[in-house]
């Protein structure tokens, strides 16, 4: 997953959007993540944003993150107007120097055949006067082939025979609310709709981000 090249501070990682990357950071160091010069950061979703700054800088392209306190762990998502990724973040207490150890000042991101994350697949499910600009992270057999709303709902349309999730909206604060929902052979239609879904069985789960311009903006300060 990460290749580094010259000084070991600077790591860089392909990208492969099925893949978490972790970050183990020191206290009172930052890195900055730089991704694609034609990628737009427009969300940042973080589990415990107490225990670390994240900013999105005026590149547009880059995010520092910093931890806060020894010890803590989390999760973060990043979604970009075309890619999302994901994160496993590790505070690991202070540098104090060793053969073995550096500090991460900066991992950018590599794209193999400018590699783009997975969108609305199967145009065949498209039903006129809906929108459908969603992509999706994660790998589970119940991803979806095609989301779409039509302002009042949301509708799934999972793979044949895939297991039924649980369906999560992502409101403000990133608090998860399980949505109520009915089932049409494949397809399972959700009450509302939302930037942010998160579908869930077990531990396996898929995120669901839409990318037009009615998107929130959450927990993306700018500097």
């Amino acid at each position: 997953m990460a290749a580094p090249a010259g000084d070991p501070r600077i790591r860089r990682f392909a990208y492969n959007e099925n893949n978490v990357y972790r970050l183990d950071l020191y206290l009172k160091s930052v890195t900055a993540l730089q991704f694609s010069e034609s990628e737009e950061v427009e969300s940042i979703l973080i589990g415990d944003s107490a225990s670390w700054e994240v900013v999105k800088l005026k590149a547009g392209n880059v995010v520092s993150v910093k931890p806060m306190l020894p010890s803590a762990t989390t999760n973060m998502t990043i979604y970009t107007n075309s890619r999302v990724y994901t994160f496993e973040l590790h505070s690991i207490g202070e540098f104090s120097g060793g053969a073995n150890a550096a500090p991460l000042f900066r991992s950018i991101f590599t794209y193999a055949g400018d590699e783009k994350p997975k969108q609305n697949s199967d145009a065949s499910l498209r039903r006129d006067g809906l929108r459908a600009d969603y992509l999706f992270s994660g790998d589970a057999a119940f991803r979806p082939r095609w989301v779409q709303d039509d302002g009042r709902q949301t509708m799934f349309f999972l793979p044949q025979g895939a297991p039924r999730p649980a369906i999560f909206k992502v409101g403000p604060a990133n608090k998860e609310q399980l949505i109520n929902s009915r089932t049409n052979g494949n397809e399972i239609i959700a009450d509302g709709t939302s930037d942010y879904w998160i579908l869930r069985i077990g531990n396996e789960s898929v995120c669901i981000g839409r990318t037009g311009p009615t998107r929130l903006n959450r927990n993306v300060s700018v500097r």
